[in-house]
């Protein structure tokens, strides 16, 4: 009777030890199938991470060719006033910007060309085919039926999404604009012909604006101990290359009073409600007189100027200077010898006469 007993208390341990191993198979077999959600939602997650960023990256590098494009053209009509010269020129620069790994190729008719003016917002209003044309507007595509075609995603065709077709508009348009150059006069820009090398870049400078149809005036500053104010905004841009060859050069470095004539020559200017009023200045050296720059340019930058700094030489304040070109929204460069100070000058005046309005 006992060994029954036994028996059947044996039996239904085994039963119940079956159906606990069962069970815990069932819980085993359903967490592996979370597990294996959880791993795919998670690569669904990282795929669509990747892509998204991908696309913000491509945004960004359309929007930069764009805007090249749009610069290029508007540069080539404000100093051709040729509307095919203009189109080749801007195709040309758009192509040379990568957007996803491929040059930005543009259509003629991805250029319009029109009139900016400023609305009652406050704002560049572009009209398309206005008259007299300053602007150029650029639609810059990536889409199905642009030259360059569709940008391909890294998983988008996992999930269906056969493209990405992203399309930015760029508009540059020249103006006119008021331009005053502020120089350094100062003993140490007689080392090692420095200061000839900035008559030279200054005379290309002039140049360069006085084969521009964009009404461009500029003055023309300097300091050393003290400061002067040179000449005064005209459009007859021989009496800049004339005063450059009759300064002195002598004396400390006080940038900051540079600035403040700088300032006052523009004051004598047109408004700044109509023309862009640009500052550039540069120097050699340290500051040695005067208040830091800094509280100048902020002065300066306050009234709507922008500055653009040029350091020149091993000697010169790169961290002062940079700071200067901040504060006032502008650029800040560089040249280590008198080549390179002419191709700032070159450059600068380039782009002076355009800017993006849209």
């Amino acid at each position: 009777m006992t060994n029954t007993k036994t028996i059947s208390k044996i039996g239904s341990f085994q039963t119940a030890f079956i159906k606990t191993r069962k069970r815990s198979r069932q819980r085993q077999g359903a967490m592996l199938v979370l597990i294996c959600v959880m791993i795919f939602a998670f690569l669904v997650t990282v795929a669509f991470s990747v892509d998204i960023a991908y696309m913000n990256l491509v945004k960004s590098e359309l929007r930069s060719a764009t805007d090249a494009g749009a610069k290029a053209a508007a540069e080539t009509l404000a100093r051709t006033q040729d509307v095919n010269a203009a189109i080749a020129r801007g195709k040309e620069i758009a192509r040379e910007n990568k957007v996803a790994n491929q040059g930005l190729e543009l259509k003629d008719s991805d250029l319009v060309f029109g009139r900016s003016q400023v609305g009652n917002s406050g704002r560049f209003e572009f009209t398309p085919g206005g008259s007299p044309a300053n602007s150029v507007r650029v639609n810059g595509q990536r889409t199905n039926s642009s030259l360059s075609g569709n940008v391909q995603l890294f998983f988008g065709r996992i999930f269906g999404v056969q493209g990405f077709q992203p399309e930015e508009f760029s508009t540059a348009t020249f103006i006119q604009r008021d331009i005053v150059l502020v120089v350094d006069r100062s003993g140490s820009m007689l080392d090692f012909n420095k200061f000839n090398d900035l008559r030279s870049a200054i005379g290309i400078f002039t140049q360069i604006l006085d084969s521009s149809p964009v009404e461009e005036r500029v003055g023309l500053a300097s300091y050393s101990t003290t400061e002067t104010e040179d000449v005064r905004l005209t459009e007859n841009l021989t009496l800049i290359n004339n005063a450059m060859a009759a300064m002195p050069v002598a004396g400390f470095t006080n940038i900051s009073g540079g600035i403040d004539a700088g300032g006052k020559v523009m004051a004598r200017g047109r408004s700044r409600d109509f023309v862009e009023r640009t500052m550039i200045v540069l120097t050699d050296g340290l500051q040695n007189r005067g208040r830091p720059a800094r509280l100048a340019a902020a002065e300066q930058a306050a009234l709507g100027i922008t500055i653009h700094a040029i350091t020149f030489g091993s000697d010169a304040d790169r961290a002062a200077m940079r700071q200067v070109a901040t504060i006032g929204n502008g650029r800040y460069f560089h040249a280590d010898n008198g080549a390179q100070l002419r191709q700032v000058f070159t450059e600068i005046a380039l782009t002076l006469s355009t800017i993006i309005t849209e």
